[in-house]
């Protein structure tokens, strides 16, 4: 403030008042002794500091108090000076209070308006500025805020003060120090980000004067010591440095030269890490575990850079200097994740450095390269093929292959030998199991790299192959998890006798491997250590102490927990998000980045989302506790549905996973939106196969006995996630469901194929869900980019989505998923009906549905059915065949499932248990009647024409074809049987009874294939009904005889049962006579006769011997008395003979109702007809091998030889041909069994087992002891041949102690 004005202010009032009373030259001496009054008291310090209170106060005229307070003309050169300098001290004098304290905005706000003052004084006044000058920079350092407010008032300019500061040899460092500072609490505010702006423009100037490079000089050293500091103190400290935006103040040419300079400068800072520590430590340098702060600088950086301007300055750095691999590819793994195009660029660069290294034997080419590829490995499928892909990819193909050479392959095999002593165990096995490709004559080299691998991994105790690793991973588990129940007892008693316990003394004596080899490394595990010894401790340094621990374990076991203890510390100066990661459990944790990721997905869900779900795969490999060797496993995946053993664990992330992906479906606004994150997040949860067993189990189980009950948007995520579990994580995995823990059958294939297979239909929910659930796979397929959506909807998806859109369509009016397919583009629909349903599949899909419901009626049903059978597919002109050729077609392929349903039930046993059969999706449906009765209506649609092969004969002779075994056979014509019984009997022989057919096929049906049925020597009853049913409604009196002639086992049948046939054989013989249907008719007439007295065959005529030998049977079968007196007079004929036969086959079956009546005939028949026996074990019996069913034949000899065991002395046993039939029999037993197809021993119930071999073994023998010498003398060598070594020992035996 001048003299003058203030000697105006005082005299102002009283000049006006006594105007006239002084004199001019009185007016002068007061005012000189008012000036010399005040120029006395005036204190200059006090003055500047209330011009900048006025002007604190005053912020509106800043201006107009400068005016009025700084006046040149009233202050002379010194006195403004003098001011000046007040002014600059205070300036100093406040900064000196603000770095004692907190920043303040009071004092900044007083620091500016003293240097306004200062800026209006030298505006006003001839000030001498190199001497204001020289008052700031006397100071060692101002602070930041100070410098920027002198350069924006043109006091003193960042440039100037820069250049005045450039001789001192501290300030560089002191002023990076004071940015450093600066930026923890003003990392956003004007002044630091155009201070730095100012220091970046002048470090990157282009002008060639002495000032701008000495101004360029000091610039770029204080940014290189800034960034230096920024980096020791994110990287060493674990510090936390806030970032700067200096987009909005630097142009992009600067800011990416600046960048491009701060990249060198970090990768080439500190360069003291070994290659060897790189290739141990590298995988803990991937982006998810590096500090959030130290990725944020890292990617400042990167932001205003091109993928190949990031590259090629790493490809300097890389190639001039020294480099900090902690840096470097820790840089490397942020950039390949935040820069997608990236990894492309750093493949082929590892492929030009690998092919450069490899030629010329450049071993730090090589070093780069391994280090680079493998870093990026670690980042996962994101950005980068796993590392045995990699290295399989890179070296396997002999074609393009860097080491396909034998001089390059020398240099790799040579490079990865030297690496072993460093290589962890997942890229020791990477080269072992993905082997490169080997050049002639190398094999040796390869073979030796192989060894010294497989000893390494010895070493580290890793097994090669995962099966064993997992295996040995459970049993080390289990052992260490009793190890250390035995340490916790052991502590127990050390803790209240002070004695270490006697147990643990004896294991260091007796069991010295286990206790050095196990005990002690679970002991001394590492782990912090309390500050006052705990009782742990105390027990391990009582075991020093008494030299049961090696000293030299001890000291590891100190050390490793020291660095445990250094670890726990790192967290002390984390960040506000690491810091809350410490508070969290690991679940929390991944809980905490997936809403991350869903929040990044609901502001832009068309962006890729590497970054965010990089940092998710880490949450989810640490939840897991997953292990990168699972890259190597490729197997199929079993999936225990039943009673799955998944850790807790894994199943609380599966359901984090699920619920987090049905927050994020809703993102998607409609069906068509094309959202580009599930690639990301899908493409990890493929490469965590830890995971799959209990994600798939729970998809599995949501939708196939939950879906039903889950609401829309549920079916919405289940629907979104099988589309992208099938296009990106599962591809072509192939996968096996076992849903019962007993012999139910699995299920083997793609797991979303088996979804659709295995999708439940019974009820009318559960179509509604299958409907949507299918509906909605189809939206997000087709919102995918770039694939063809009719590749990923299999023929089993399209039938199952076609029937339930008709089927729900013509029942349910109005349903929502029908009004969306509807609306569905016609891309959509040609692929999805690109296969129509066929009818065999729409069958079995509506047999599966139980009626009726609550919602449909019977007839509603009905009528459905009918109009589609008849409507949609009979009448189906699109189809190039004749109306009759589609009405076979359909009646084909009904009858084909109607038979496969009739399995399903029971007649062919199914690998289903009863627990399964009582759960819904495997409950019988009430449909087979219905299908049964729409066949008998196709049937009667068939055209007829003469001479022509029976339809339904010749499904069952294709049928037949199809199985190899004869096991499958029989079950077959089990279930053929069932259904034919319901369908018109004519049809095994023709198609229409008025026309004449061809019966070969059909006589070969009932000799050859229904004989498999017979458990006797006879058709079954109903089987043979049947077929004289149909006989019976034939038209032609030809046929009738040509059946007759040529199927002999049905002949005998209808004699057999005749109690049954007879009124059938009558009618049939009314309408068609012929000479076999005389005859038959004929011997069931002399049958009835006999029922209650014997009477003699009828005479005229000539009736088979065969035919009369079923007609006892069927009097057997009648428990006729007749048949013992009719054996008496005809005995040692050939009808007794072919009788016995007859008997013998009824005994093959103990659950037979005539067993004990055919047993008491055959022993009266070998009673009164001893020769009989001779002529069941020659070969006259031979005739018969044509008449009965082979299965039946083999039975004969072993059922024979039991009924004779079984006879208490009968009179027969006397015969002197007794002994040879015996040994006749057991032969043919014996050939029998030798010439058993492999098939055969699971044919028949009566299976001969070995307590029964036993029994017929002792049974010839015990013949052979009682034998007399004639019947010995009656034994020939024949009748021995073939009977066992044991047999023929016995027979000369019992003839030496008869001689």
């Amino acid at each position: 403030m001048s003299d003058s004005h203030l000697i105006q202010e005082v005299l102002g009032s009283y000049t006006e008042q006594n105007t006239e009373v002084l004199s001019q030259r009185s007016r002068e001496e007061l005012k000189n002794a008012v000036l010399q009054l005040v120029t006395y008291h005036y204190n200059n310090t006090a003055a500047v500091t209330e011009v900048a209170d006025l002007l604190s106060s005053s912020e509106l005229n800043v201006k107009g108090v400068l005016e009025s307070c700084v006046s040149p003309k009233s202050q002379s050169e010194a006195n403004a000076l003098s001011t000046l300098e007040t002014c600059v001290n205070t300036i100093l004098s406040l900064v000196k209070k603000q770095r004692n304290s907190s920043h303040n905005e009071e004092i900044k706000g007083k620091l500016t308006c003293l240097i306004r003052m200062v800026r209006e004084m030298i505006d006003r006044h001839s000030i001498n500025r190199p001497r204001l000058l020289n008052l700031f920079c006397n100071e060692m350092l101002l602070p930041v805020f100070l410098i920027w407010i002198l350069h924006k008032e043109d006091v003193m300019t960042l440039d100037t003060y820069m250049s005045l500061k450039y001789s001192s040899p501290e300030f560089a460092e002191a002023f990076s120090s004071e940015l450093i500072s600066d930026l923890t609490t003003c990392s956003e505010e004007l002044w630091i980000l155009e201070i730095l702006s100012l220091m970046i423009r002048n470090s990157q100037s282009t002008l060639k004067d002495k000032d701008a490079a000495r101004l360029k000089k000091i610039s770029k050293n204080i940014l290189d010591l800034f960034n230096k500091k920024v980096l020791d103190e994110l990287m060493m400290n674990s510090g936390t440095v806030n970032t700067v935006d200096l987009s909005n103040c630097c142009s992009t040419d600067i800011l990416k030269k600046h960048y491009l300079s701060t990249i060198s400068l970090w990768m080439a800072h500190r360069p003291v890490l070994k290659v060897a520590d790189a290739l141990k430590t590298q995988k803990e340098w991937t982006y998810s575990k590096l500090s959030s702060s130290l990725t944020l600088w890292y990617k400042q950086c990167l932001v205003m850079l091109e993928a190949g301007e990031v590259l090629e300055q790493m490809k300097v750095v890389m190639e001039t200097q020294e480099v900090n691999w902690h840096v470097v590819l820790s840089f490397l793994s942020t950039a390949v994740v935040c820069m997608p195009f990236l990894s492309n660029l750093i493949q082929d660069y590892v492929d030009a450095l690998l092919r450069d290294g490899l030629e010329s034997s450049n071993l730090e080419n090589l070093v780069v390269a391994f280090l680079f590829a493998r870093q990026c490995c670690y980042e996962g499928p994101l950005v980068f093929d796993s590392y045995p892909d990699w290295f399989q990819k890179m070296f396997s193909e002999s074609a393009q292959n860097p080491g396909g050479s034998r001089k390059t392959f020398t240099c790799l095999i040579k490079f990865l030998t030297d690496m072993v002593p460093f290589e962890s165990s997942l890229h020791l096995k990477a080269h072992i199991v993905r082997p490169p490709f080997v050049p002639p004559k190398c094999r040796e080299l390869f073979t030796d790299y192989i060894m010294l691998a497989k000893t390494r991994l010895a070493d580290l105790k890793q097994p090669l192959d995962a099966e064993s690793e997992d295996k040995d991973q459970g049993g080390r588990k289990k052992m260490n998890e009793q190890i250390e129940e035995d340490i916790q007892k052991a502590l127990v008693l050390f803790e209240s006798t002070k004695k270490i316990p006697t147990s643990i003394m004896e294991a260091s004596i007796f069991r010295k491997p286990y206790y050095v080899g196990k005990f002690l490394p679970v002991l001394l595990k590492p782990r912090a250590l309390p500050d006052i010894p705990d009782l742990r401790m105390k027990f391990i340094d009582t075991l020093k102490l008494v030299e049961k621990i090696p000293l030299t374990l001890y000291n590891n076991y100190i050390t490793a927990c020291k660095a445990e203890s250094s670890k726990l510390l790192e967290g002390v100066f984390l960040d506000e998000e690491e810091e809350m990661d410490m508070e969290l459990t690991e679940t929390e944790q991944l809980q905490m980045r997936l809403d991350q990721l869903l929040k990044a997905i609901q502001e832009n869900p068309h962006n890729r989302m590497i970054e965010q779900c990089s940092l998710v795969r880490e949450k989810l490999l640490s939840c897991l506790y997953s292990e990168d060797s699972n890259a190597l496993c490729n197997d199929c995946l079993l999936l225990n549905t039943d009673a799955a053993d998944i850790p807790l664990p894994n199943i609380k992330v599966v359901d984090q996973l699920l619920e987090f992906l049905a927050s994020a479906c809703l993102t998607v606004k409609n069906n068509t939106d094309t959202v580009s994150w599930p690639q990301d997040f899908f493409t990890i949860l493929k490469e965590i196969k830890e995971m799959h067993s209990a994600l798939l189990i729970r998809i599995w189980k949501l939708v196939t006995e939950q879906g039903s009950e889950l609401e829309c948007h549920h079916i919405k995520t289940l629907g979104f996630l099988l589309a992208y579990l099938h296009e990106i994580c599962l591809e072509s995995l192939p996968v096996e469901i076992v849903t019962c823990q007993n012999s139910c059958q699995r299920l083997c294939g793609e797991f979303v194929h088996l979804i659709w297979q295995e999708l439940p239909v019974i009820t009318n929910k559960w179509r509604k869900f299958s409907l949507r659930i299918m509906l909605d796979f189809v939206n997000s397929l087709s919102s995918m980019r770039g694939i063809a959506i009719q590749d990923f909807l299999p023929e089993t998806f399209l039938y199952k989505f076609q029937f339930l859109y008709h089927h729900i369509k013509y029942f349910l009016h109005g349903d929502q998923s029908v009004d969306e397919i509807s609306q569905l583009t016609e891309k959509v629909k040609a692929a999805i009906y690109r296969v129509k349903l066929s009818f065999r599949s729409w069958v079995q899909l509506e047999m599966k549905i139980s009626v009726p419901e609550e919602q449909l009626s019977y007839g509603d049903c009905q009528t459905y059915v009918y109009d589609t059978v008849f409507n949609f597919y009979l009448m189906d002109d699109s189809v190039e065949q004749s109306m009759n050729k589609r009405c076979q077609t359909l009646c084909s392929e009904l009858f084909t499932e109607l038979l496969l349903n009739i399995q399903r039930q029971g007649v062919i046993p199914v690998p289903v248990c009863a627990n399964c059969k009582e759960r819904e999706d495997y409950r019988q449906t009430d449909k087979q009647h219905h299908f049964t009765a729409i066949l008998q209506t196709l049937i009667s649609y068939l055209k007829p024409a003469d001479k022509s092969i029976a339809w339904l004969a010749q499904k069952i002779q294709e049928g037949m074809e199809e199985r190899d075994s004869k096991l499958s056979q029989e079950f077959y014509i089990q279930a053929v049987v069932r259904l034919v019984s319901c369908l018109p009997a004519y049809l095994i022989f023709v198609n229409c009874p008025s026309m004449s057919g061809v019966l070969d096929l059909p006589c070969q049906i009932i000799n050859k294939y229904f004989s498999c049925l017979c458990r006797h020597g006879y058709l079954p009853a109903s089987i043979t009904l049947h077929i004289l049913q149909g006989m019976c409604q034939l038209a032609i009196s030809e046929d009738i005889e040509i059946i007759l002639e040529r199927c002999h086992l049905l002949t005998l049948s209808i004699v057999v049962h005749t109690q049954l046939t007879k009124n059938l054989l009558r009618r049939l013989n009314k309408q068609h006579s012929c000479s076999e249907l005389i005859q038959i008719v004929k011997i069931t007439d002399w049958i009835e006769s006999c029922r209650m007295k014997p009477d003699r065959p009828p005479l005229g005529v000539n009736m088979k011997d065969s035919l009369r030998s079923a007609a006892l049977l069927s009097l057997v079968h009648v428990r006729s008395s007749s048949v013992t007196e009719i054996i008496k007079a005809e005995k040692n004929s050939k009808v007794v003979e072919g009788f016995s036969v007859l008997l013998i086959t009824e005994l093959s079956d103990s659950k037979n109702q005539f067993y004990c009546k055919a047993e008491a005939v055959l022993n009266d028949l070998l009673s009164s007809a001893p020769g009989t026996l001779s002529y069941l074990s020659g070969d006259g019996k031979e005739e018969w091998r044509t008449l009965l069913p082979e299965s039946v034949i083999f039975l004969l000899p072993y059922t024979l030889l039991r009924f004779l065991e079984k006879r208490q002395k009968p009179p027969w046993q006397s015969s002197t041909t007794f002994v040879s039939s015996v040994l006749l029999l057991y032969k043919e037993v014996l050939r029998s069994m030798e010439c058993l197809p492999e098939d055969r021993g699971n044919q028949h119930q009566n299976e001969i087992l070995i307590p029964d071999w036993t029994d017929i073994s002792d049974f010839v023998k015990g013949c052979l002891m009682s034998a007399t010498k004639d019947q010995l003398r009656n034994v020939s060598k024949e009748s021995l041949n073939g009977c066992g070594a044991d047999i023929v020992l016995v027979y000369r035996q019992v003839v030496s102690r008869l001689q």
